[in-house]
């Protein structure tokens, strides 16, 4: 039997999740969680690195408490791009930013003056992006930041918490490949980039594949939380949606790479498939799919967009009203309302990060000459039909682009439990759809780690027990005409002649 314990650090709350594995079945117990969000000050968003810090050590504390000091790993994930930046001494020079931070407005169109859009994208893969890690320090520089002049080291954020655990300063690759300074040919920094746009390349460690042990717990560590000193620090994918994707449990002996998609479901929506090597045409560049890496270095080919982040935050304002609110009753509440009413893109700038998105999302719709949703049904209902009609538009064109029909998509993450919106989702892409498991990522980062302690034999051996061990729950296509037609209206929602004929024959 072994006992490890996933970190899973997302961009609104943590936790602490202990996997035992034991005859290639695994159980979770999640013995702690806790809120993570944005600090502003002034004008800009920072994270609270110290007070993350300060829970992980607190959760270990408690796994002590119920389990004992023995324990046979440790092992980290959190969100994509942000970093910290670390002076001579290994000292963090804070605060340490928030990706949705301001900072980076308009800096594309000044760094693709340095380095064209084309060039940028060839070497590393990445979708262009403003919260990219490379959009980032090119801020910096571009406004004189004191940091980078003081910076001897960048992490990215689950590095630096390796690090802290570890003494060992490394990046792991499904994070670094995030940052849009990763070579996926090379499997190393895109050292062309980093020197063209500034930055000083001795400033990038080591990468490090997942998969590895990096070594015992710091013995001050060990102290401070009653663990065993023989506890290793382990890495997963560290970047959450690479450690997801490994939990995805499809059958590989009956779909072969490029027949079958995920889409990991949180705060953000990622859609792709798994493939052996990088896609990287001027296709890829102008649908803006990115090239991540995942396990035994396949590539994660995906596109990113808006996920559970309208409805989140519409829950935060409903919250203030109702503090009894629940998920259930949010998704009870849109099934009932009345379908295809309100037509919106959910990747708009204006819901990035507005002070009310209840507010911007009628905004929105009054733009487009439709009635503004008012209900939580309504309001919610349009996020979810809208969220399927952006999973049908990025689908299409990840057929297109891989040269494959998909046969099946698996759901993972949080959102895998939004029926709702798992039955629309089959509904409009017309295959069927798996659901589950919820907590991909945590799973995912627990056996890879069993996967570094030789427990665990390869990816195939991996995902039969995700599938062993836990519920996955199917959908099969309801309404497709209907949802079709649908899909129609959302897609010339700006062609007032091709709409009014569209609504027509949704409304048959």
């Amino acid at each position: 039997m072994l006992r490890i314990l996933a970190f899973d650090l997302g961009a609104s709350s943590g936790r602490a999740i202990v996997g035992i594995l034991e005859d290639k079945i695994l159980k979770l117990d999640a013995i702690y969680r806790f809120i993570n969000k944005g600090v502003r000050v002034k004008n800009s968003l920072y994270w609270d690195i110290l007070r993350l810090f300060h829970k992980m050590k607190k959760s270990l504390i408690i796994y002590v408490k119920k389990y004992g000091s023995d324990l046979d790993s440790i092992g980290i994930d959190t969100w994509g791009v942000d970093f910290v930046l670390l002076d001579e001494n290994d000292e963090l020079i804070e605060p340490v930013y928030h990706y949705r931070d301001q900072r980076t407005d308009g800096m594309l169109e000044k760094l693709f003056k340095v380095i064209p859009k084309k060039e940028i994208f060839n070497q590393t893969g990445n979708m262009v992006v403003q919260i990219n890690t490379s959009v980032q320090l090119f801020s910096m520089l571009h406004n004189n930041s004191p940091r980078l002049s003081m910076t001897k080291t960048l992490l990215m954020l689950p590095d630096y918490f390796n690090f802290l655990l570890s003494g060992k300063k490394i990046c792991e690759s499904s994070e670094a490949s995030t940052s849009q300074l990763y070579n996926p040919i090379e499997k190393n920094w895109a050292f062309d980039v980093i020197r063209k746009l500034g930055f000083d390349p001795n400033m990038f460690p080591e990468i490090i594949q997942p998969g590895t042990v990096l070594g015992a717990i710091q013995d001050h560590i060990a102290e401070e939380t009653g663990l065993s000193h023989e506890t290793k620090i382990s890495l997963p994918l560290t970047h959450d949606t690479g450690s997801a994707v490994a939990a995805v449990p499809v059958d590989m002996d009956k779909y072969n790479p490029g027949k079958w998609a995920y889409l990991s479901s949180g705060t953000w929506a990622l859609l792709g498939v798994e493939l052996n090597e990088p896609l990287i045409n001027e296709k890829v560049l102008e649908y803006n799919f990115t090239n991540e890496v995942g396990l035994h270095f396949t590539t994660r080919f995906s596109r990113g967009m808006t996920g559970l982040w309208l409805i989140q935050e519409c829950k935060k304002q409903w919250d203030k009203n109702d503090s009894n609110l629940t998920w259930d009753k949010i998704e009870l509440e849109a099934e009932a309302s009345q379908q295809f009413q309100n037509f919106i893109d959910i990747d708009e700038k204006i819901f990035f990060n507005p002070p009310n998105m209840i507010d911007s999302i009628k905004e929105q719709c009054e733009i487009h000459n439709q009635t503004p949703p008012e209900t939580i049904g309504q309001i919610s209902r349009t996020i979810f039909e809208n969220l399927a009609f952006k999973y049908k538009e990025i689908f299409e064109q990840l057929e297109e682009l891989i040269g494959n029909k998909i046969e099946i998509l698996h759901i993972i993450g949080g959102g895998s439990q939004n029926n709702l919106l798992n039955q629309f989702t089959a509904n409009i892409l017309n295959i069927p759809v798996l659901a589950g498991p919820s907590e991909a990522t945590a799973i995912g980062n627990i056996l890879t780690q069993a996967l570094a302690l030789g427990e665990v034999n390869n990816i195939k051996d991996l995902r039969r027990i995700v599938r062993n061990s836990f519920q996955i729950i199917e959908y099969t296509p309801m309404d497709n005409d209907k949802w079709d037609d649908a899909y129609n209206f959302y897609l010339s929602n700006i062609n007032e002649e091709e709409r009014e004929n569209n609504w027509m024959r949704v409304k048959e």
